[in-house]
């Protein structure tokens, strides 16, 4: 089963500011739940050197699965030959040759 990092930002603007958490965005797909763990710790916010600013941020980083594709649909059958109509009555003998000249 295929894992997805999603990344959330928690940001708050100003000292009573309420904080709004932004819409996820998908970070990568990795193979295993460890990988993505793994890589989910590394995910870190950076800020410019400088700046005093009183606006604080934060992530929160989710593993979820990935919904496995769907199936392969089968390919359809071939159409089932129709049983042609057998009477339940034994055919009529051919016709009799008139001898007419």
């Amino acid at each position: 089963m295929l894992w997805m990092l999603l990344v959330y930002v928690i940001a708050s603007n100003g000292y009573n500011g309420q904080p709004s958490l932004s819409s996820s965005f998908h970070g990568a797909t990795f193979p295993t739940k460890e990988a993505c763990e793994a890589a989910a710790r590394t995910v870190s916010t950076y800020s410019t050197p400088g700046t005093d600013d009183i606006a604080k941020a934060g992530l929160i980083t989710v593993c979820a699965p990935v919904l496995p594709p769907p199936p392969v649909p089968t390919p359809p059958k071939a159409a089932a030959e129709v049983p042609v109509y057998q009477s339940p009555f034994p055919p009529l003998p051919p016709p009799k040759r008139s001898s007419h000249k």
